[in-house]
Formats: structure tokens, C-alpha cells, sequence
């Protein structure tokens, strides 16, 4: 039997009407994407994930979604891999199966709004075959964009809709939201939609409702229902909506689920299969490719969640699949890792006083603001502190119903200090810059909060409109000729668009793949991540048709922070010098004047200006409350704003450049200090 039923190269509207065709359900498989973004940090490398393809080419998936999310951006930072080398290493080994990606609609494959331009720009030149879309705010205007350019590409779109379980997203709420995606798309025929559960919180009852609602009113729409299974309750989950009418689910290999990422395949098609819905998998290939997994599943443990096991929990703080490990990750480089239990508490009490989804960049927004309160009361008062500011908003919005006139003044008072050093990205959130919140804003007290004297002024500001209304088109000939000034070449067009995305990242790559080659795509993941450790130790590999061995022959003793290691490489014995983390480093400036700006945090720098100004430098005169730079820190924006009226005399960084916490930045001289040029010419003597 043929289970192949859609390939690459068709267009949506067959696609469409194939699925529909289709007796039962199909699957797609997030093992080469999601499974790793969920339990193992968005480490699985191409190296490995390859070895699964001539099984994905015949197992008969709807889909494989291999690119998108997060996997982009560490690829780029930490596994040294092209989203483009993937797509066409997969393209190569499995032309029967459907590529897909996910997409952040205006935040693309980022954490912050692109203007149009650019997301014109890199949507048109991304080989992909499926896009899933979300807005974590279910702001189908902000898709618009996506839609057009992938729509007019002759590719699938798939508009998703960020789903969760609270008392203000019924379904009434979610079926507006379809009616949006729907007027958007044109109708039904070439597009189909996700409900993208992306913590894993929709229960038999609430996604069987959903489900049949949205077949009553559009019978002809396809529905591809993604969960995670952190709730331990995804397969009945899973078996109700194929039973209210979703025909794609999504699954991983069963050696790939753990405990924030997705159902079992094998498992999900024998539970269907019992109840007599037909699975179109062709099960015995399926079996091996599960079989393959253990390979090298093992090399991977060190990336998997320290918290083992399902957490019904989960139906509280809310925490998506997807964004447990690298909040972990960040936690336990922060040293705050014990604290993770009172985040999450934190975290189910924050999302009911302000509320939309918590998925990339909402979870991001989430996680960082939410750490930095229980961070802020560890710091003051240690773990008592910490039980103190939960049982502090445990009385606001679970006894006083957040009823700010209820609680007594000191606790008025400490409220209003709440979200005082919020990131900037959650006060761009809640000034409307990534796009309305999907059922309204905060109270004002938050506003009072957040910005203190000026929250009125603030409220003012809010915008109603979606970014890509808001955020002016940059100039891409400029942004080019920056990265190849970076880089001191040309650059590509692949190179251009991960510049586009993540700066400060696609220059390390770039930089690190024209020092070390295509050595992360051949080097055994145990090497690549562990290296030759004694002498005797060898690798070997294959590249471009011809067989390689690398031996270690000796590590030298360490000189002024400086090991002389020597290799046999293809029996050549050849000597390289390697600086350890104590080799002599450039002293760091700290900021220690008033009229010296410094680093808020630890971060890169990835704006110097603003917006509205454009670049700022040296000679110009800047205002109270400015922003003048802005670093990214946890994938969040922080602006650095000035402190009052001043002209800039010295920026010590570069765009780009990582920061610590404290760096000198600015130097300002307070502008009655300041010694203005006068303009050569004076304004009465110029011509009329």
C-alpha cells in the first residue's frame, strides 16, 4: 500500500482536498522541530536528525516540521547549523515530504515586530512548504503579511490559533477568532487551520466543543490539532479531537517523548486504530524510524529538563511546552534554578492579571518578568521573600478578585512597585506594540506600576493598531552593507536573512563557519560536544565523498592561558594553539560617574538610537527619557534611556558588541554644561 498522499510541488488547494479525502486522520511529525525545542533545548543536531529521513520519505506524514521556533535562532548560537543547509539536506533525503515551519507572524522567526519590509522580504525566499502561523495574542491582522506573501507564493498556509483553557477564552472567543482567519484567508479551500495547545491544557471536554464548533459552522475546514502532553492527559485529548473531526495530529517518535514535548506516534496510531479511526502511517516504517531514535538518543541526556515527570500543574501557570527548557537553562545559569516552583506560582497568578498566550515571544515576556519579581524578592529578603510576595498576590487575585480598592494601603503601595523593573518588551506589550490583547488591557494600576509618574502620559501612547501599521519600513540596502562591513565581504543572500533575524548571532555564525568550516555538520554529536579528551582518542568521518580521521596526539601544559594541543589529521601531525578562559582578556570599562551610562544587565547591544532618530553618535543632543541604545537579554528588548538632557561625548560600545553588567556605555554631558557648535552660518544670512 501507498501511503504517500501529498508531496512537495503541489498546489494548496490539492493538498487541501487530498487530506479531506483522506478516511481517519494523518500526522504530522514535530521530531526534527518541536520534539527538540520541548525536552532537549533546541539541541538535536542535523547530524543526527538526518538519519530519520529515508523513513519520514516513506512513512506517509502529512507533514515533517524540521524548521521555525527557536530551533532557527540556537541554531545559529549553539549548533553552528543553517536553517537553509537543513532545508536543502532534508529536501535531498526525503523529496516526498512536505517541509514546514512555524512562524511568529510579524516576530517571524525572532522576539520583536519586523517591519513589512523585511518580512517580505525573507517569506519570499524561504524554501518551505507548510507555514503555521500563530499571533500570541490572536491578533489575525498582525498574519496579514505571512498570508499574502506565502498565499501568492502558491505554499500552504496554515493560520494557527493560540489556544488555552481560562474562563475568558471560550468558545465563543475562539470562534471569532476563526471568523478573523477565514475573512483573512478568503475562505476554505487552500488553507488549513491549527489549534496550537501549546502547553497542553485543552481537556476532552473543552477541545471536543471547540472542535465541533468550528465543523458546524465551516464543515469543509481541515483542522490540524498540536498538543503537548505536560499534562499527562494528551492521548484521550488527542483520540476526542479526532473523534469531534480533526484530521492532522500532531506526534514525535515515542524515543523522543518525554515530558513537555508531544504524544507518541506509534502509541497515538495504535489507540486510533482501536477505536476504529484509520491512521494513514505506514507503521512498520514508523517502527524503525522510532527504532533509530536510540542511536543516538543517549548523547543528548545532558539537554534534557532537570524536572522530570508529567505536571498537571501545568493547567495553572500555563508554561508552553516549548518554552520549559531554555527557561530552565536561563535559570540555572542565573543560579535561581531552586526558585522554579515559586516562578511557576508566580506565573498562574500574573496570567490572570494580565492575560493573552503564553507562547514565544508572550512566554518569553512571561518567564523574564515573572522571574524578575520572585529574583528581585530573593535578592531583598531570601526565600521568605519570596513566600511573601505570592501570598501577596494570592490574597489580590484569588480572595479580592483583584479588587486593587480591597487591599489595604502598604499593600496598595507594594503592588505599585510590582512591575517597577518589568523588561521592556512587557511595557511595549502592554502599550500595544506587538498588537491588541486579545480580551483587553490591564487595569490601570499595572500602568501606574509599570511607569510610575508618567502612566497616564503612557496610557495615552497605547496603540489599538497591528505593527505592521505601526513600525516604518528600514532601509535594506543600509542593513547589508553593515553585515558585510561586519564581516569584510559580500554577503550572501542566506547570510543577509539570519542577519535579519538575530544580528549580533548570524555574524558568530558566519564568523564561526568561516573559521571552522562545515565541521558541525560531520562531526559525531558525542565529538562535537565533548571533543578528544585523552591522547589516542580518534574521529572519524566522511566529507564531500573523501574518508577524514583526526587523532590527538598530546595537550601541552597551560602558558599564560594558552595550551598547545597537537592532532594527527589523516596521519599529518599538525600543532594548534587554543586560549583557555584565562588567557589574557581586554579590561572592562565600568560605569562609575553620574554622567556615565552603564549596562543595566548583561547583554548585546543590537540598537544604538532609536526608532525614531535613527543611529545616534557622538556630538548629538539627546533628552530626558530618550532611549538611546537597546540590549537583548533572555531574547528580551531593554532600553536604555537617557537620564536627562545631554550630549553625547564618547559611545564605548559597538552595535552588535556583548555587554556586561555595569559596562560603561554613554558618556553625556548635561547639556547646560555642554558646549554647543554654532552653526557656520548664521540662519539671517541664508538666502530666502
Amino acid at each position: 500500500m501507498n501511503y504517500i498522499f501529498v508531496k512537495p510541488g503541489m498546489n494548496p488547494k490539492e493538498i487541501v482536498q487530498k487530506v479531506r479525502e483522506l478516511p481517519g486522520v494523518c500526522l504530522v511529525s514535530v521530531g526534527m522541530r518541536d520534539a527538540g525545542q520541548s525536552d532537549y533545548k533546541n539541541r538535536l543536531r542535523m547530524y543526527d536528525l538526518k538519519t530519520l529521513a529515508p523513513y519520514y520519505n516513506e512513512m506517509g506524514l502529512f507533514a515533517a516540521e524540521c524548521h521555525g521556533g527557536a530551533r532557527w535562532h540556537v541554531g545559529i548560537m549553539n549548533r553552528r547549523e543553517s536553517p537553509f543547509e537543513e532545508i536543502k539536506i532534508l529536501r535531498k533525503l526525503m523529496p516526498n515530504v512536505l517541509l514546514q515551519t512555524l512562524i511568529r507572524e510579524t516576530n517571524m522567526w525572532g522576539y520583536r515586530p519586523y517591519p513589512k519590509n523585511i518580512i517580505e522580504y525573507v517569506v519570499e525566499r524561504v524554501d518551505i512548504d507548510v507555514w503555521r502561523c500563530f499571533s500570541f495574542l490572536n491578533d489575525v491582522r498582525n498574519m496579514r503579511t505571512v498570508a499574502e506573501v506565502v498565499m501568492k507564493r502558491g505554499k500552504l498556509f496554515e493560520p494557527a490559533i493560540s489556544y488555552t483553557v481560562a474562563p475568558w477564552f471560550d468558545t465563543k472567543y475562539y470562534l471569532k477568532v476563526v471568523d478573523e482567519i477565514i475573512d483573512l484567508c478568503g475562505g476554505t479551500e487552500e488553507i488549513i487551520l491549527c489549534i496550537k495547545d501549546m502547553a497542553g491544557v485543552g481537556t476532552v471536554t473543552s477541545v471536543t466543543e471547540l472542535i465541533d464548533a468550528i465543523k458546524q459552522k465551516y464543515p469543509d475546514l481541515v483542522i490540524n490539532y498540536h498538543r503537548h502532553i505536560t499534562d499527562g492527559l494528551a492521548m484521550p485529548v488527542l483520540l476526542a479531537a479526532a473523534k469531534a473531526g480533526a484530521k492532522i495530529l500532531d506526534v514525535e517518535e515515542d524515543t523522543l517523548t518525554r515530558f513537555y514535548g508531544h504524544p507518541p506516534i506509534l502509541a497515538v496510531e495504535a489507540l486510533l486504530r482501536e477505536h476504529g479511526i484509520p491512521v494513514n502511517l505506514n507503521r512498520k516504517v514508523a517502527e524503525k524510524a522510532v527504532e533509530k531514535v536510540r542511536d543516538w538518543i543517549r548523547d543528548y541526556n545532558w539537554a534534557e529538563s532537570p524536572f522530570k515527570g508529567f505536571d498537571h500543574m501545568v493547567t495553572k501557570h500555563k508554561m508552553p511546552g516549548g518554552a520549559f527548557p531554555s527557561s530552565f537553562e536561563q535559570a540555572e545559569k542565573g543560579g535561581f534554578l531552586h526558585y522554579m516552583p515559586y516562578i511557576l506560582r508566580v506565573m498562574s497568578l500574573y496570567n490572570q492579571i494580565v492575560k493573552y498566550f503564553d507562547v514565544t515571544p508572550g512566554s518569553q515576556i512571561t518567564w523574564v518578568t515573572c522571574s524578575g519579581i520572585v529574583n528581585k524578592y530573593a535578592k531583598e529578603g531570601g526565600e521568605e521573600g519570596v513566600k511573601h510576595i505570592i501570598k501577596l498576590l494570592e490574597k489580590f487575585v484569588e480572595e479580592k478578585n483583584q479588587d486593587f480598592s480591597a487591599m489595604e494601603p502598604e499593600e496598595q503601595k507594594e503592588l505599585l512597585q510590582l512591575f517597577k523593573h518589568a523588561p521592556g518588551d512587557f511595557k511595549n506589550l502592554i502599550l500595544g506594540h506587538y498588537g491588541k490583547l486579545p480580551v483587553g488591557w490591564p487595569d490601570e494600576w499595572v500602568y501606574k506600576s509599570t511607569f510610575g509618574d508618567e502612566w497616564q502620559e503612557k496610557i495615552k501612547e497605547r496603540k489599538e493598531t497591528s505593527p505592521l501599521e505601526a513600525i516604518p519600513d528600514e532601509d535594506l540596502d543600509k542593513l547589508k552593507k553593515q553585515l558585510e562591513e561586519e564581516i569584510g565581504r559580500p554577503a550572501t543572500e542566506e547570510e543577509f536573512i539570519l542577519y535579519l533575524m538575530h544580528p549580533k548571532d548570524a555574524i558568530d555564525f558566519i564568523k564561526f563557519r568561516e573559521k571552522y568550516g562545515d565541521a558541525p555538520l560531520v562531526l559525531p554529536t558525542k565529538v562535537w560536544r565533548e571533543g578528544l579528551k585523552k591522547p589516542g582518542d580518534k574521529v572519524e568521518f566522511e566529507y564531500e565523498g573523501k574518508p577524514y580521521s583526526i587523532e590527538l596526539v598530546s595537550i601541552g601544559a597551560e602558558k599564560d592561558g594558552v595550551v598547545h594541543v597537537v592532532l594527527k589529521v589523516n596521519n599529518k601531525t599538525r600543532v594548534f594553539e587554543v586560549k583557555t578562559p584565562r588567557a589574557k582578556k581586554e579590561e572592562v570599562k565600568k560605569a562609575v560617574k553620574p554622567n556615565e551610562i552603564g549596562a543595566p544587565i548583561s547583554g548585546t547591544v543590537w540598537r544604538i538610537g532609536n526608532p525614531k532618530r535613527g543611529t545616534l553618535k557622538v556630538g548629538d543632543i539627546v533628552h530626558k527619557g530618550e532611549e538611546i541604545a537597546n540590549l537583548e537579554s533572555m531574547k528580551m528588548e531593554n532600553p536604555i534611556l537617557a537620564p536627562f538632557d545631554a550630549q553625547i561625548v564618547e559611545i564605548c560600545v559597538k552595535l552588535n558588541q556583548r555587554v556586561e553588567e555595569g559596562q560603561l556605555l554613554f558618556v553625556l554631558q548635561p547639556i547646560e554644561t555642554a558646549k554647543i557648535e554654532e552653526p557656520k552660518v548664521k540662519i539671517e544670512n541664508l538666502p530666502h
